[in-house]
């Protein structure tokens, strides 16, 4: 990703915006929050400068240098803390008022840990509002890393991202011959790689009578992928139908998708930054 993929994203936010009032809000949030994330895109960047680093699979995640990304952190959660819902907004402003120590502790958990299931006060899990901050401040650190990696050798096909290993957020689509190629794009540092276009990322199942399609009106090249075996579904963008969507944004877009699987009893994958 380059500096300008973080503009091809906020532009296709403001775009989605104007067209689907009913993920209006989200989108601006969205637009806001990809502002500050390529602040700290940059920053990276300046500081890490333009090489290509071999970093054997999956281990990306071994590397976190705060000295470069903490000063950045306030100005991300001043975003997240004027543009934000009344809950969230609290969160970052609270997140604001820590000492450079807690936020290493929790930066730190969050990156070496990857988010999986509900936040427990009984087990001191941070709040899905704390997650949010963390994830959102970290993901352009990941995937300037990943940018800047020399493509791993895959010798199988993983469910999960080959460089971080982090769940994959979504699938795209892709025109090839008189077909198209399917394709997984990680949730943490955005690398994506090929995967089955017959076969569940969750449990593995590959029987089309278990694996089905579901398409709103409302956004034709975004479809909800769901699995029967295993209940759990993921969106996938079909650049196909549309080539000028962006993945990534299209897929937090299609807020229609999300409340009707979960209606049907699917669980996704891996919810997108927004949470949903």
């Amino acid at each position: 990703m380059t500096p300008g993929r973080w503009d091809e994203r906020i532009a296709r936010a403001q775009k989605l915006s104007a067209t689907y009032p009913f993920a209006a809000e989200i989108l601006r949030f969205y637009e806001r929050v990809g502002g500050a994330q390529k602040q700290v895109y940059l920053r990276v960047l300046s500081a890490c400068g333009e090489a290509m680093v071999r970093r054997p699979a999956g281990t990306l995640r071994g590397e976190l240098d705060l000295t470069v990304l903490l000063p950045e952190l306030r100005g991300l959660l001043g975003v997240v803390e004027r543009h934000a819902p009344a809950r969230l907004a609290a969160t970052a402003r609270e997140l604001s008022t820590r000492g450079s120590e807690a936020w290493v502790e929790l930066l730190t958990k969050w990156w070496t840990h990857p988010e999986s299931g509900a936040a427990s006060p009984e087990d001191g899990s941070p709040s899905a509002e704390t997650r949010f901050c963390a994830r959102a401040f970290l993901e352009p650190y990941a995937q300037y890393l990943a940018e800047h990696t020399e493509p791993p050798v895959i010798e199988v096909t993983p469910s999960v991202c080959p460089l971080c290993g982090a769940r994959p957020q979504l699938g795209v689509l892709r025109p090839e011959g008189d077909g198209a190629r399917r394709s997984l794009v990680c949730s943490l540092c955005a690398t994506e790689w090929n995967y089955g276009r017959i076969l569940c990322p969750a449990c593995g199942e590959a029987s089309e009578t278990h694996l089905a399609i579901y398409i709103a009106e409302e956004m034709p090249h975004v479809r909800v992928e769901a699995c029967d075996t295993c209940h759990v579904y993921m969106k996938t963008v079909d650049l196909a139908k549309n080539g000028l969507a962006v993945p990534v944004v299209d897929e937090i877009a299609a807020v229609p998708l999300d409340l009707w699987a979960h209606e049907k009893g699917y669980s996704k994958l891996q919810p997108n930054l927004l949470g949903m």
